[in-house]
C-alpha cells in the first residue's frame, strides 16, 4: 500500500447563503454581511426556530431544466459545487484516467423537498401520482450518483452521513484514499438542503435550533444554531499529479482525525474531550504544534453543552497561542450552519484565507462566555500570513472531526 503520496487541494466550488464562487462568498464574509433571515418560500410561522441562510441565487447554465425537475435541491446544488470546483481546478476530465478519480460527499438530511411533496401525493391522490424519480431523488447518496453520473466518475466513492461532521469526514476520507493510492484525484465535500416544511420540523425537534435567530456561538446568551443550505466541493489531488498538470495548490491536507465521545446518544460530551483527541490527533499527523496554527475555525455550534465542551478543548490544545498570534473565527454565523456540508464550507474558507492571507474572524458573539474571550481576540477580519488552518467539525452523538491544512 502506498503510504508516502502526498495530498493537495486545487479547486473550490461554492454555493452558499453568502454566495456562490470563491470571490463572491469570500468577499461577502469579509464585510460581514449578514444572510441569515426569517424563512419566507413556505409559512413556518408556528416553527419555534424559523430563522435559516438560504440560496437566493442558483445561476446555472450547464444542467437542463428537464434533469433538474428529476432532482431533490441538494443533488442541484451539489452538481453546481463540483461542476464549479472542476473549473477552478482546470481540470481536464477528457484526458484523465476516470477509473482513478473518485467521489466523496457528505450530508445530513437527504433530499425531503422532493420527498415530501410526492409523500404527500401518494396520501392525498394514490401511488400512481408519485413521481418515479421518488426513489432516486431523495436518498442521501443521490448527490454522489449525480455527480458521478455528470462527470463520468468510475473511481473510489462513498456517500457519508454523519450529522454535521459529515463533509469535514467526506474531506479526510478523500485525502486518506489518494494517500493511499486508491485514487488520484477524488471531489469531496458536502451538500444540504434543510429548508422545508419537515426537514425543518426535524431540526426544530433536537432543541439546537435558535429561536431567536441569532446565530452567536461561545457568546454568553446563545441559544443555538441557525441552519442554512449550501454546497461546497473541493478537488483532493495527489500532489505529483497536480504539479504534472501544472494545477495550482491551495493547500496541502496534512492532519485528518475523528473520534467518538461515547457519551450520550446525541449530547457531546460536556468536557469537550473528544474533540481534544482529535484536534492533537490532527496536529500530530501533520507534524505540528499547536502554537503554529495560524488560524482556527471551531465547530462552534452555538449550543450550551456542544460550545463549553469544545471551548474547553480549544483552551487545552492552544492555551499556548490563543490571544498569541492564533486567529478564530466561526464565519459560518454570518449565512448559518449548513449540517452536512458545514465542514467543507469552512475548509472552502480557510482555503481561500490562505490565499488571500486575510482570515475572517467574525463570530457573531457579543459578550463572549465564561473561557471564550479569544472569539472577540482577532477582530472581525485579520490580515496575516496564513500558513496553517486547522477546522473542527462535531456532530450529535459525540462525532469530532479535524482537519489540519498546510500552505505550500
Amino acid at each position: 500500500m502506498i503510504q508516502s503520496r502526498r495530498v493537495v487541494i486545487t479547486g473550490i466550488g461554492v454555493v452558499s447563503p453568502a454566495g456562490r464562487g470563491e470571490v463572491e462568498f469570500f468577499d461577502n464574509l469579509l464585510e460581514g454581511r449578514d444572510f441569515v433571515k426569517e424563512i419566507d418560500h413556505f409559512d413556518a410561522s408556528l416553527y419555534p426556530a424559523r430563522h435559516a441562510g438560504r440560496v437566493e441565487r442558483l445561476d446555472d447554465e450547464v444542467f437542463s431544466k428537464r434533469l433538474i425537475k428529476k432532482l431533490d435541491r441538494f443533488s442541484h446544488l451539489a452538481l453546481v459545487a463540483s461542476d464549479d470546483a472542476i473549473n477552478s481546478s482546470r481540470l481536464d476530465l477528457k484526458t484523465c484516467d476516470m477509473e482513478r478519480i473518485g467521489i466523496v460527499l457528505g450530508n445530513a438530511l437527504g433530499g425531503w423537498g422532493f420527498a415530501e411533496v410526492e409523500l404527500r401525493d401518494l396520501y392525498q391522490q394514490g401511488l400512481r401520482e408519485v413521481s418515479p424519480y421518488q426513489a432516486t431523488a431523495w436518498f442521501p447518496a443521490a448527490p454522489q450518483g449525480q455527480v458521478s453520473i455528470h462527470c463520468g466518475i468510475k473511481g473510489f466513492a462513498k456517500t457519508i452521513i454523519s450529522d454535521t461532521a459529515s463533509s469535514l469526514l467526506a474531506l479526510g476520507y478523500a485525502a486518506r484514499a489518494v494517500k493511499t493510492g486508491k485514487a488520484d484525484v477524488i471531489l469531496a465535500g458536502g451538500v444540504e438542503a434543510p429548508l422545508t416544511p419537515y426537514a425543518l420540523l426535524c431540526c426544530n425537534t433536537s432543541g439546537e435550533m435558535s429561536v431567536s435567530g441569532r446565530y452567536r456561538p461561545f457568546d454568553r446568551d446563545r441559544d443555538g444554531y441557525v441552519i442554512a443550505e449550501g454546497a461546497a466541493v473541493l478537488v483532493v489531488e495527489e500532489y505529483e499529479h497536480a504539479v504534472a498538470r501544472g494545477a495550482k495548490v491551495y493547500a496541502e491536507v496534512s492532519g485528518f482525525s475523528h473520534t467518538s465521545d461515547g457519551v450520550h446518544p446525541t449530547d457531546p460530551d460536556p468536557e469537550g474531550r473528544g474533540i481534544a483527541r482529535a484536534m492533537q490527533a490532527a496536529l500530530d499527523a501533520a507534524g505540528l504544534k499547536a502554537s503554529e496554527i495560524d488560524y482556527l475555525l471551531p465547530a462552534g455550534l452555538g449550543g450550551i453543552k456542544s460550545d463549553k465542551g469544545e471551548a474547553l478543548a480549544i483552551n487545552s490544545i492552544f492555551a499556548a497561542s490563543l490571544g498569541n498570534g492564533l486567529s478564530v473565527g466561526v464565519p459560518k454565523s454570518l449565512y448559518g450552519n449548513a449540517l452536512g456540508a458545514s465542514g467543507a464550507l469552512d475548509a472552502a474558507t480557510a482555503l481561500i484565507a490562505m490565499e488571500r492571507g486575510t482570515a475572517p474572524t467574525h463570530t457573531g458573539c457579543g459578550t463572549p462566555d465564561e473561557g471564550c474571550g479569544w472569539v472577540n481576540g482577532s477582530g472581525m477580519v485579520v490580515e496575516k500570513d496564513i500558513r496553517t488552518a486547522l477546522i473542527n467539525s462535531v456532530g450529535r452523538g459525540g462525532v469530532n472531526t479535524s482537519i489540519v491544512l498546510r500552505k505550500q
